[in-house]
């Protein structure tokens, strides 16, 4: 019996380097708990129970007498008896009387990870009746969770509604295996998505339809690159004064025009680079061919094939450059596909694009892998939604070709962040066209399964994860859930969450990924300011 009773004193004292002593793991159940069911039941003395406020959510540390471990866990139920119900005596009638109130609070705790010598691993010690329960510090959750010390911070821990001084970071690496964050409109994505953006110590682009981004990006003195349609047939000038005004930039004036790029600075001195883009049919032929949703897979080759060769614009690609065709023996449907193909490019005004006398051009990529950008599309969206989603899947490529030209010629990997917001738009579930969901589908695995190995990482941001595609599902590694409705988080697997979010404050989320010591870890993100 003594060397049981100095394991229990070990075990407090081993509690109480980690936190303070509140109670026990309870005498008068069976401690029971397996691979599937990680559950326990602890009893906290009233008097603890008044001076300590306990939540469902409340991280709670265990010490283990015999297997001499620690473990952490969270509260996942309470139970409070009235001392009639714990003794079992039958009340006749109602009747008042506090001192019935003075029984143990009953606890139901779920095992997260388990501290065997140095290393933290999931719990699989058996739990010991009178196991020293104890409210952990802020380190021991820390430790406990494997929170990382440094990357990108995004919030704090959370415990039911109260906020701990526990840090969530998200480091690149676990960036480069891509992140998805589902919640509905006002859960707080976009300020999740401002905070990534303004933390990261990575270069960066952000794929924006919303124009939500575009002040933030000015503000840090960034890159804003702007697709600019056919439709804004106006000079330079006019334009980029439209474009000041429609994005709240108003005391900002050009400094500097080198040919598209535009220095912009306000009278306090603060700067950002403008953009001003268009894609070239002579430059851009075989990319616009593989992305944008109207060829067909055999229609895109010949396109490519018949323009390689006769130099022209897409105005004049008809009389300029079908006649090559008349050398291959084509399907008439194949013919038709690129006939009606041409004009939807076309109609897409995003193609040889002419402000006054200049032919806007794309921006130095080289340049660009090195800051932080956002690519506005507001302004070709208006034309479609096709519009844009060429525009960034061209963006996309471009940048993918330089870093993987580094590393292939001299084995660098470049680190970089791309982010979609809305993305069930870029990578929708069907596709839009004939052909394009096996194009998309190329370059999903392109920029996320060979990216990753390059040093890139994607973030996608959407409330209709029931309208993205199956292969980003399968390929983010990270998932984060704020407030939404119950098909989208069983959509990812994270149903179980549905009552827990959906009346939960902006920025209260759900994180699951593979490099935490837990499976899951709820937090309330920062406010971007």
């Amino acid at each position: 019996m003594a060397e049981v009773r100095n394991l229990v004193d070990e075990a407090k004292r081993r509690a109480s380097q980690y936190g303070e002593v509140v109670g026990l793991i309870s005498r008068v159940v069976t401690v029971s708990h397996g691979e599937e069911e990680k559950e326990v039941k602890a009893d906290i003395p009233f008097e603890v129970y008044l001076k300590k406020r306990f939540l469902i959510g409340s991280y709670i540390g265990i010490s283990l007498p015999i297997p001499g471990t620690l473990m952490l866990g969270r509260i996942k139920a309470v139970e409070r008896a009235d001392i009639l119900a714990v003794s079992k005596v039958p009340s006749l009638s109602p009747s008042e009387d506090s001192s019935g109130l003075v029984t143990p609070l009953t606890v139901t705790i779920e095992l997260l990870s388990e501290k065997v010598e140095d290393e933290v691993v999931p719990p699989s010690s058996p739990v010991d009746p009178q196991s020293p329960i104890f409210i952990p510090n802020e380190d021991f959750i820390k430790e406990m969770l494997g929170l990382p010390s440094s990357g990108i911070q995004i919030g704090f821990v959370m415990e039911g509604y109260r906020r701990l001084n526990v840090p969530v970071m998200i480091p690149h690496d676990i960036l480069r295996h891509h992140m998805l964050i589902v919640g509905t409109t006002g859960a707080g994505k976009t300020n999740l998505l401002k905070l990534i953006m303004s933390r990261a110590e990575t270069p960066l682009i952000v794929f924006d339809i919303q124009g939500d981004y575009v002040k933030p990006m000015a503000k840090m003195g960034g890159n804003i690159l702007v697709p600019v349609p056919r439709d804004y047939s106006m000079n330079v000038v006019d334009f980029v004064n439209l474009f000041l005004k429609r994005s709240g930039l108003t005391g900002y004036k050009m400094k500097r025009i080198e040919g598209n790029k535009i220095e912009m600075e306000n009278d306090e001195g603060k700067r950002f680079t403008l953009h001003l883009i268009g894609f070239r049919l002579l430059k851009t032929y075989d990319i616009l061919a593989d992305v944008s949703p109207f060829f067909s897979v055999q229609a895109a080759y010949f396109f490519k094939l018949a323009t390689r060769g006769c130099g022209t614009i897409i105005d004049k690609w008809e009389e300029t450059c079908s006649r090559a065709l008349g050398d291959y023996k084509l399907h008439p449907s194949t013919k038709d596909n690129i006939s009606r193909s041409v004009i939807q490019l076309r109609e897409s005004g995003i193609v040889d694009v002419k402000m006054g006398s200049v032919m806007l051009d794309e921006p130095d990529y080289v340049e660009l892998l090195q800051q932080k950008s956002v690519l506005d599309l507001r302004w070709v969206t208006e034309n479609s939604i096709n519009s844009a989603t060429i525009s960034a899947f061209v963006i996309v490529e471009r940048l993918f070709h330089e870093i993987d030209k580094k590393y292939k010629e001299r084995g660098e990997i470049t680190p970089f962040l791309m982010i979609f917001d809305e993305a069930h738009e870029y990578f929708p579930q069907g596709g839009r066209g004939e052909g394009e969901k096996e194009s998309l589908e190329r370059l999903i695995n392109r920029i996320m399964r060979l990216g990753r190995v390059r040093g890139i990482g994607v973030i996608f941001a959407t409330h209709k994860p029931q309208d993205l595609n199956d292969l980003v599902l399968t390929l983010t590694n990270s998932k984060i859930a704020l407030r939404a409705d119950e098909d989208a988080l069983d959509r990812i697997d994270m149903k179980e969450y549905a009552k827990l979010l959906q009346a939960s404050p902006p920025g209260y989320g759900v994180l699951r990924t593979f490099s935490l010591k837990v499976t899951d870890l709820v937090f309330r993100s920062e406010k971007y300011q």
